[in-house]
């Protein structure tokens, strides 16, 4: 297996690791992590929609075909490329949504702002 690489638990295929899921990532990670990030954009007001997959994420936007992404960090690059101007701010309501999952929120928006200040 290479670097920077794992094997999906559900279908078997290589998938790229990444750091906001220091425990591996799962399915069910990548479809919470898509949740989490898409309320995110639509508390900033823009029209991005961001989907977890098996392998990855999407980023869907009017008028363009949906933009796979392997990482968060690729997921924020993409949506701050298309809305330079949203804001990454968890709301008390999606905090209160992923209580159990608040490593994860912390950890998207901590990416996101990593992504942000490389830009």
């Amino acid at each position: 297996m290479r670097k920077g690489f794992e094997v999906c638990g559900a279908c078997g295929r290589s998938v790229v690791t990444d750091p906001v899921f220091p425990d591996g990532r799962t399915t069910r990670g990548n479809l919470i992590a898509g949740q989490i990030i898409d309320a995110l954009c639509a508390a900033a007001g823009n029209q991005l929609r961001v989907a977890g997959r098996p392998d990855g994420f999407t980023v869907s936007m009017p008028g363009r075909q949906p933009v796979p992404c392997a990482t968060v960090a690729d997921v924020w690059s993409t949506v701050l490329a298309a809305a330079p101007a949203t804001t990454v701010a968890p709301t008390a309501e999606l905090a209160a949504r992923y209580r159990t999952e608040s490593r994860l929120v912390g950890a998207i928006v901590t990416v996101a702002t990593a992504v942000r200040g490389n830009r």
